[in-house]
């Protein structure tokens, strides 16, 4: 599999830059061959450069590929300056907030949105939650990279976030997002076939759905008319999404996001063992003698829920009862105790000689 690099290093007049043109990931961060420890490597291959400028024109990707590249800038000891040539959307602003500085020019966008996963397949209440919980956390982690950034209140930070926020460069400044405006740079905004290209460079956005103040450019920038197409060519969803929408088996979860995988899964587990210890226990409770086997059955060789043993026990005990019954009427027909009169006359009206002989006893 050829490398796929989605950074490129260079030297230019004013020193050492870095390039995130296009989708941030377009090749998988995690294969083999484009992974975080070769970013890190090229980074440090330029260890030399007291600073370095990201040049950003991008509509997203990899939040994971974003958080780490970030990461790894804000943790070196030069400068970093974010240099926004186009758009800086999605995952792209992570890396613009981890910089010493961002510069945008004055025609350049600047978009925010909630965390978005896609997802194929079935799926139950519990693993539903546990997907909603996996991008609680993201999110949070994300807004508190903006709150840093911008210095503004968190719970204003999360309308803009929830509400997908498209800015003007002067927009995003006003809000904290970037340091300093410059108009050296000329932005052209084009439609290619529905979808955004911005200075060349595909968004992987549909044009149409794209603000107002996006599509105005179209005109200003290249003189000829917006006319997106009526229907928006479906493969022009965001990398994110479709980055998310490749994990379509247990085994591609477990590569992509192995730490909330066997959370998930231990926590599972201990539930599990609560909820068995439970049953058994209040099968236990409900245990009556005689029924040992029905019991232990219940337990371990057929299990059931306690709730159903309970029923299993009270249709046993009335069967039970109704045996123990029919057992004393026959002992009692067999012994001939019913044939007995109080004057120690059998039915047929005759003497007993054992009844009398009794009779007689109790007379002395």
């Amino acid at each position: 599999m050829p490398n796929k690099k989605f950074w490129e290093f260079r030297n230019s007049a004013g020193g050492t830059e870095l390039l995130l043109y296009g989708d941030i990931s377009q090749s998988s961060w995690w294969e083999d061959d484009v992974t975080p420890k070769q970013f890190a490597d090229d980074l440090n291959d330029i260890s030399d450069a007291e600073d370095i400028t990201v040049r950003i024109n991008s509509g997203g990707g990899d939040v994971f590929a974003a958080q780490a590249i970030g990461s790894l800038l804000g943790a070196r000891k030069g400068k970093t300056t974010a240099r926004i040539d186009g758009l800086c959307a999605s995952a792209a602003t992570i890396v613009a907030c981890h910089c010493t500085n961002v510069i945008a020019a004055n025609e350049a966008t600047y978009m925010i949105h909630p965390v978005r996963m896609g997802l194929f397949g079935y799926l139950d209440a519990t693993e539903l939650e546990q997907y909603i919980g996996a991008l609680n956390t993201i999110k949070e982690n994300i807004l508190n990279l903006y709150v840093k950034k911008t210095g503004r209140d968190k719970s204003e930070v999360t309308e803009w976030m929830d509400a997908t926020s498209w800015w003007t460069a002067s927009e995003a400044k006003e809000n904290g997002f970037i340091d300093e405006l410059v108009d050296d740079e000329d932005v052209v905004v084009e439609n290619r076939n529905g979808a955004l290209f911005v200075n060349n460079i595909s968004m992987n956005l549909p044009f149409a759905k794209v603000p107002k103040h996006i599509q105005n450019e179209l005109v200003h920038s290249t003189g000829s008319v917006n006319n997106p197409p009526e229907v928006i060519p479906v493969n022009n969803s965001h990398k994110e999404e479709k980055k998310m929408a490749e994990i379509k088996t247990v085994d591609d979860l477990r590569a992509a996001y192995p730490e909330l995988v066997n959370e998930a899964c231990a926590t599972t587990v201990n539930e599990a063992v609560t909820q068995e210890r439970e049953r058994i226990r209040d099968i236990e409770d409900m245990a009556m003698p005689g029924f040992e086997d029905q019991t232990n059955e219940a337990k371990f060789v057929k299990p059931i829920a306690a709730n159903e043993y309970a029923v299993n026990m009270m249709k046993a005990a009335k069967k039970s009862g109704e045996a123990f019954l029919n057992s004393a009427k026959e002992d009692a027909n067999g012994s001939g105790v019913n044939n007995v009169g109080q004057d120690g006359n059998n039915e047929e009206g005759k003497e007993d000689p054992f009844i009398n002989a009794i009779h007689a006893v109790n007379k002395k």
